[in-house]
């Protein structure tokens, strides 16, 4: 499996061997060379080239050998000796959602701490230059339900390496200068949180449907980074980072027996503990269906609109995805960019779907369009939800979404470490062990009737969240013209 784009470089500049000189010349038209070997000639291509069938590419998916260490980590490993390489990354449970109501934000400070914070032995400079001498590429980030890292570096490295990503998980350092730093990054990042319309668009649809309060669309304020201090940072590690609240992967060139022993010395004395994640409420399906406006003086505006969307185990998870391929996520095939942006030229940018999460995801819809087409836009991205919910995709939509899931499949999970990261995300969200390995499968079971299903049940055009980012004096006609109440105008922080 490919790791390095230089390694595919390598390969490319391999010559052909060409033909010795004496070589005979392979006889003229495809049926004399037909006959000299006793061969049927090929059939002749289709004229249309949407008409040509390939069979699915053969996928050999690793199998993972899993370990558990004594102090409860839970280990999986991905042998591959094609490159000198080893990467690992983890999973572990945590994130935004749990942070406290008056310190938003403790999660991201926290990770990011962790990454360029320090250790208990070595200071941030020193790990900083460490890992650029190796080299190696360390990364960590904060979710909404999950606190994510990675590792890549050089196999003779890895052992130092390992120690250095361990020791930023086991004993960060939270450097008192550093974390000064990072709040002060962060504060700024708030600062022009409201400057990029895209950005307002994104954050401020999410308040309106999940609620501005909850967990899943709360957002940092300058007040509660500046509450967060050391202990907090302390504190948040002692509660979340413990090896049984964890999982990690290392793929690449290692000998089992000899990864066994690092893994097994490098976290001995980790301690675990029982975590208790604080409780988050459920999303409520209380859509507060309506228009709103955020009126700035822009030529153009960026419109959002839709309403709660699914969970991760939605029956109609993978009629959704079909469906999500129909409607907007399939580029020029979809149905939103076809017509609101190919057709009639109303939209710079324009797509969405249902999306799946946690708990529930968000049904979501784009676009940015000029301000004198604002009204038109919405109104036929709206007819267009209509016309999937009344009357479901075509044969052929629905066909030429999955092939293009399925084709597409293959490339996320090209090569060990792409192989290990999804492994890792699916394990860590509970999916069934073999959603992998079966995904081509059931995708391709799907029917129109089912997609049709989902989006009569999905879908719902009547019942949306409108939210403009625009100049209303600019607007094509009214927003009170789409018939989804008064306009409400949105206060930012």
């Amino acid at each position: 499996m490919r790791r390095m784009a230089t390694l595919g470089l390598l390969l490319s500049l391999i010559a052909v061997p060409a033909l010795p000189a004496r070589a005979a010349a392979p006889a003229a038209g495809a049926q004399a060379a037909a006959a000299a070997t006793n061969v049927s000639p090929a059939a002749p291509p289709p004229a249309d080239p949407r008409a040509l069938s390939y069979a699915p590419l053969p996928i050999a998916f690793p199998k993972p050998e899993k370990l558990f260490l004594p102090d409860g980590l839970m280990v999986y490993l991905f042998e591959d000796h094609e490159v000198p390489l080893i990467d690992a990354a983890f999973y572990l449970r945590s994130g935004s959602i749990y942070d406290p109501a008056d310190k938003a934000g403790l999660s991201e400070v926290a990770t990011q701490l962790m990454r360029t914070g320090g250790t208990s032995t070595l200071s941030p400079d020193q790990v900083d230059q460490t890992l650029e001498a190796m080299p190696a590429q360390v990364s960590l980030s904060s979710d909404d339900d999950a606190l994510t890292g990675s590792l890549s570096t050089l196999k003779t490295r890895f052992p130092e390496a390992l120690a250095i990503f361990a020791g930023m998980l086991r004993a960060p350092r939270f450097d008192a200068a550093r974390l000064e730093l990072e709040k002060a990054r962060m504060v700024e990042d708030i600062r022009r949180r409201w400057d990029e319309p895209s950005l307002v668009a994104h954050l401020e649809f999410r308040r309106l449907v999940y609620g501005r309060a909850n967990p899943w669309a709360r957002l940092p304020t300058a007040e509660s980074i500046q509450k967060i201090d050391r202990p907090d940072l302390i504190a948040f590690q002692e509660r979340y980072l413990r090896p049984n609240n964890m999982i990690l992967g290392v793929a690449g060139d290692f000998d089992p027996a000899a990864m066994k022993k690092l893994l097994r010395d490098t976290f001995a004395g980790w301690a675990n503990a029982k975590v208790n994640l604080p409780q988050v409420p459920k999303i409520q399906d209380a859509v507060p269906v309506g228009v709103h406006l955020i009126d700035r003086p822009l030529p153009q505006s960026t419109i959002a609109l839709g309403h709660l969307g699914a969970s991760r185990f939605d029956p109609d998870r993978f009629p959704l995805t079909v469906l999500n391929y129909v409607l907007g996520e399939g580029g020029f095939d979809s149905r939103l960019v076809r017509e609101v942006r190919s057709t009639r030229g109303l939209a710079y940018s324009v797509g969405g779907g249902v999306g799946l999460d946690s708990d529930r995801g968000l049904f979501q819809i784009t676009c940015r369009t000029k301000s004198g087409s604002t009204v038109e836009s919405i109104q036929v991205i709206r007819d267009i939800l209509k016309q999937l919910r009344e009357a479901g995709p075509t044969e052929d939509e629905v066909r030429q979404a999955k092939e293009a899931r399925i084709n597409s499949f293959v490339f996320s999970v090209d090569g060990t470490v792409p192989f290990m990261h999804a492994y890792l995300y699916y394990d860590y969200y509970n999916y069934p062990p073999d959603y992998l390995s079966t995904y081509r499968d059931l995708l391709s079971k799907v029917t129109r009737d089912q997609v049709a299903l989902a989006a009569r049940k999905h879908l719902d055009p009547d019942r949306l969240v409108v939210l403009v980012v625009g100049s209303a004096k600019g607007f094509d006609r009214p927003l009170s013209n789409l018939g989804l109440g008064d306009t409400k105008t949105v206060p930012l922080d």
